[in-house]
């Protein structure tokens, strides 16, 4: 265990600020690749009524990208830079990152629903003799094509996925395709090696430098780990702990304690799935903010909408919408400001409308019927006409 000195202090304001920095740097990143190394996890989902979640997450950080050119540089770079993998949920991972989910192979091999000798020969042997496939040619035409359908075949090729016999690094028309491992990734990085503690340490480090400042809990769910284990590592990792009021004991980042910033600049619609917001607790903790995801319930239990993106300003969360691409236009369906949001809010809204609306490839952006309150569409279409 490393010696340490006394906890550094830090107050609300500073760990938040410390969070946003981290999550989203003021000047982002220079490309796609650089993103996803600085984050480590993206995550994936279904959904596409606004876009899907990695290219709203990686559109935020990457200044100037689209939905496209996000996925041009995931699909078509002559090597690949991502795998997808059960890391925070179904994710995006850099290539580099592989030798370092050998503790998760390891579990899944030893998972009652790995599949046996016969079912994984069956399956290695017809990507072997095809090449790369999607999932509905592997299934067959006995099981549904649902997502969360997961029949006998479908099953099968998840747990091949997370054993890491099989790896998916490209798309087809948003389809993943699967491949043998050691077809498709570099062999430097085809390895186990790591100890269990070796690994979690390590991402452990990368958890606390795309989160900033966090607890236990809170490195935790990055990486889908019992707390307990990260309690018990966090002492061997880079992190340094710190106290901060109102928090169980934390541990952040020494560069971005160094760093000490103030709150990013611009405004931007943060996707339902953006790794700053994924964790509710610490929303909560960080924001006063209560994130929830409606788009898995009954119209009739929804709050807020479908697809809702908080929209962070001035190093706070200061409203959300439902938004959804129409044609050409970005449709603002429900909107809402937080109590107090200050006099800049409704500009706040307007700017990032226009940012998001770039980086979905919109040309327009519009409110539905009834998206709010008379007063509070009055105001911020009146910005929205300021900023369009």
């Amino acid at each position: 265990m490393t010696s340490r000195g006394p906890a550094t202090e830090l107050s609300r304001d500073e760990a938040r600020y410390i969070a946003i920095a981290a999550a989203l740097p003021a000047d982002g990143f220079p490309t796609v690749t650089a993103a996803l190394a600085h984050l480590h996890i993206v995550q994936l989902d279904g959904i596409s009524t606004l876009a899907r979640a990695h290219q709203l997450t990686l559109t935020a950080r990457v200044p100037e990208s689209t939905i496209t050119t996000v996925d041009d540089s995931l699909n078509n770079s002559s090597l690949p830079i991502a795998f997808d993998y059960p890391a925070h949920a179904l994710s995006l991972v850099p290539i580099t990152d592989w030798p370092l989910w050998a503790f998760r192979r390891r579990a899944t091999r030893r998972h009652p629903q790995y599949p046996d000798r016969h079912a994984r020969s069956a399956l290695l042997d017809q990507i072997t003799r095809e090449g790369p496939l999607p999932i509905r040619r592997l299934r067959g035409d006995t099981e549904s094509g649902a997502g969360w359908d997961w029949g006998p075949a479908k099953t099968a090729v998840e747990m091949l996925l997370w054993a890491g016999e099989l790896a998916s690094t490209r798309r087809n028309a948003g389809r993943r395709l699967f491949d043998l491992a050691e077809r498709c990734l570099p062999a430097e990085y085809l390895t186990d090696q790591k100890s269990d503690d070796a690994c979690l340490s390590q991402l452990l480090g990368h958890a606390g430098q795309a989160l900033g400042v966090a607890t236990a809990d809170d490195l935790a769910d990055y990486l889908r780990i019992p707390t307990p284990v990260t309690a018990r590592l966090l002492p061997a990792t880079r992190l340094t702990p710190v106290r901060v009021p109102g928090w169980e004991p934390a541990w952040a980042d020494p560069d971005a304690l160094a760093r000490m910033p103030q709150p990013r600049r611009d405004p931007v619609f943060l996707g339902p799935f953006d790794n700053l917001i994924w964790h509710r607790p610490r929303v909560q903790r960080l924001f006063g903010f209560t994130q929830v995801l409606e788009a898995y319930k009954p119209a009739a239990r929804r709050q807020h909408g479908y697809y809702v993106c908080p929209l962070l300003a001035d190093g706070r969360l200061i409203g959300r919408a439902d938004l959804a691409r129409r044609g050409e236009t970005l449709t603002i369906l429900q909107a809402g400001l937080e109590p107090g949001p200050g006099p800049d809010a409704a500009h706040h809204f307007a700017h990032a409308c226009r940012t998001l609306a770039a980086a979905t490839g919109r040309s327009h952006v519009a409110f539905g019927t009834d998206a709010t309150d008379p007063a509070t569409a009055a105001t911020l279409k009146s910005a929205l006409d300021d900023v369009l």
